[in-house]
């Protein structure tokens, strides 16, 4: 090896300037060369590797509200997503100011949710999609659509797309409207609990518990757990399949809650409630609201 060594040496000591820069170019010529094949490989496998569907996130705004000036009024074209975690009572506020900040509180999480249940749906049309034409899953493909029909309780993609579905947005605030009196009710100060939800959980309970029953108030961190909660019953109990059925054929509202008997024990006066809310409030014109395009990479 010593010799070898010694005869390079020699062997470069015998060339001209002129050689030396001959061979220092090729060498470096050589190294950017490779460098280059071995990155085109890298990026190759990337380009290969990554799926075919983006998903797009939502930058939350997370805000407190201390006094009700705290409400960010909303544009309904460009909705802020402002999520709220810690709310007080709209009670002492003259109805119809009660109501637009209700709403300016409200409809940024149900927006939120929406964006993100589209999203989902989008994607399992896509991995349908992708069957159909006997195309092979990515890994990461394999495995969300695995986690979502799990979730959603769904033997087939196409069950999956029932549930995994949204609601007029005029439906969830007169849901929450209704149930949270328009953002004065106990629960809803002091559990962030829109929907009136019960728990057997206490990890998930607040400190109001029911009179004759081991059972708590559900709580919340913020607005939008509880949008996402009331989401996971309607899309997954037994009692909304018809109304799942009924919501993959029209998305009027009129017609969507007369199959929501079952959310309430009133059965029927709860659905001409509800009826009488969207009209009177116009909450119709929020079903066409969007987050704004300035908080969605």
């Amino acid at each position: 090896m010593k010799t070898n060594y010694i005869k390079f040496r020699i062997f470069l000591r015998r060339l001209t300037f002129g050689e030396k820069t001959v061979i220092f170019l090729f060498t470096l010529f050589f190294a950017v060369v490779l460098i280059k094949a071995i990155y085109d490989v890298k990026t190759t496998k990337i380009i290969k590797e990554k799926p075919g569907f983006v998903f797009k996130k939502v930058n939350i705004i997370y805000k407190e509200i201390n006094r009700p000036t705290d409400i960010v009024p909303i544009n309904c074209s460009a909705v802020i997503p402002v999520v709220y975690t810690k709310v007080i009572s709209l009670d002492s506020l003259p109805v119809a100011l009660k109501k637009r900040k209700f709403i300016d509180m409200v409809l940024p999480s149900i927006l939120i949710v929406n964006f993100e249940l589209k999203q989902y749906r989008e994607f399992v049309k896509y991995v349908k999609k992708k069957l159909e034409n006997n195309q092979e899953l990515l890994p990461q493909e394999e495995e969300l659509i695995s986690k979502l029909l799990e979730k959603y309780k769904s033997d087939s993609l196409n069950e999956l797309l029932t549930k995994l579905n949204i609601n007029p947005v005029s439906i969830v605030l007169a849901q929450a409207a209704i149930e949270s009196g328009w953002g004065s009710s106990r629960f809803f100060v002091q559990a962030n609990n829109l929907f009136g939800v019960w728990t057997f959980n206490k990890k998930h309970a607040s400190k109001i518990k029911a009179k004759k029953a081991n059972v708590y108030l559900k709580a919340y961190p913020n607005i939008l757990e509880s949008v996402k909660d009331y989401y996971n019953s309607i899309n997954l109990s037994w009692a909304y399949r018809k109304f799942r059925l009924v919501r993959l054929q029209t998305n009027d509202p009129f017609l969507l809650t007369n199959h929501l008997e079952k959310y309430s024990i009133l059965r029927q006066q709860y659905v001409q409630r509800l009826k009488s809310i969207i009209r009177a409030n116009n909450l119709e014109k929020y079903d066409n609201c969007r987050l704004s395009p300035e908080y969605i990479n």
